[in-house]
């Protein structure tokens, strides 16, 4: 990959002090169609949210926010029972105006975002694992990367966790979807509540969807839904033994 050019024209006083040690990238779509919106709204005294890192459609990346600060991306939030995401994580706002726009990342943004998680894990020495979308850690109220979001792609360059499975579509039965929410848990998703078919449970579905299966966004969980959770959990225990 070719040099990582990093512009600082434009800087955000919306951030504070680390409270933990940085352990997670997470990205975010910005949910205007242009670069300037997205810098008003990140750097308002107003809106109080920043990011460290903003991508433009053509690719430029901008430093928002000092990396060693606490910038205020993710909200309240958790993953793994790990709360305070702010506080572990280096937050990634890429242009784009949202899943329901149903527009698609271009390339060269794509390109760029990998050159810069790539250089951002090999400096915090950041786990593959923990690159992760505001909707995995915020399930219950954000949608973001979104369902156009080419996680498999940025697998290609040991960016994210991921694993190809099966697709059966075939409903679960009561035993099926009590072990798939149990492997949620397991792999990290916060917020699950104890009804198997509650609102809560849904939203988490539909967040875990959009991430590992877009094409079952609005759906129940099926036979594939299990079954690419499991190899995602036998993923993760062989990289921790390699």
């Amino acid at each position: 990959m070719s040099q990582l050019n990093i512009f600082h024209n434009f800087k955000s006083k919306n951030f504070d002090q680390r409270k933990k040690k940085i352990d997670f990238i997470i990205l975010h779509y910005t949910e205007t169609k242009t670069l300037k919106k997205a810098v008003e709204l990140l750097t308002s005294d107003k809106r109080k949210v920043s990011c460290h890192y903003l991508l433009s459609k053509k690719g430029k990346i901008y430093n928002l926010v000092n990396e060693y600060k606490r910038a205020w991306h993710a909200g309240v939030s958790s993953w793994k029972n790990l709360e305070d995401i702010n506080s572990r994580s280096i937050g990634i706002e890429i242009v784009n105006p949202g899943e329901s726009s149903c527009e698609v990342y271009p390339d060269i943004q794509i390109i760029s975002l990998i050159k810069l998680i790539k250089f951002l894990m090999k400096k915090f020495k950041i786990n593959s694992h923990n690159i992760l979308g505001h909707s995995d850690i915020a399930p219950l109220r954000k949608t973001d990367p979104g369902k156009f979001f080419p996680w498999k792609e940025l697998n290609k360059h040991n960016i994210g966790l991921w694993a190809n499975s099966k697709k059966i579509n075939k409903k679960l039965n009561l035993k099926n979807l009590n072990l798939f929410l149990e492997n949620l848990k397991i792999i990290g998703y916060p917020e699950l509540g104890p009804e198997q078919k509650g609102t809560k449970n849904f939203k988490v579905i539909e967040a875990f969807h959009r991430h590992y299966l877009p094409e079952l966004i609005e759906q129940e969980p099926t036979l594939a839904s299990l079954n690419k959770t499991l190899m995602l959990i036998k993923k993760k225990n062989i990289d921790k033994i390699s």
